[in-house]
């Protein structure tokens, strides 16, 4: 039994110049958003007793656990990179 690949692209495509902008726009944006609302206060606990023993705990460890109102500056921002309405994400009419 073979299996239907047609949904699969020949090969890889790039990106558009436009969506890579705005790709490289958000990196930016979430570099600057990260050190602005960085909170030092944080620990850092991998070898916590409630931890299991085989964790990847450190790689999915969250840095930065941001008020409710930074989240929503962020992510209004981020919509609009993506040219987005920000408060609601919706598309232009």
């Amino acid at each position: 039994m073979t299996r239907d690949r047609s949904w699969r692209r020949a090969r890889p495509v790039r990106p558009s110049q436009a969506q890579v902008d705005r790709l490289r726009a958000l990196s930016d944006l979430h570099a600057e958003w990260t050190a602005e609302h960085l909170d030092g206060e944080v620990e850092f606990r991998p070898d916590a007793p409630e931890r299991r023993q085989v964790s990847d705990y450190n790689l999915h460890y969250l840095d930065v656990n941001p008020p409710a109102d930074a989240e929503q500056e962020f992510h209004a921002r981020a919509r609009g990179i993506f040219g987005l309405d920000p408060e609601t994400g919706a598309p232009p009419a």
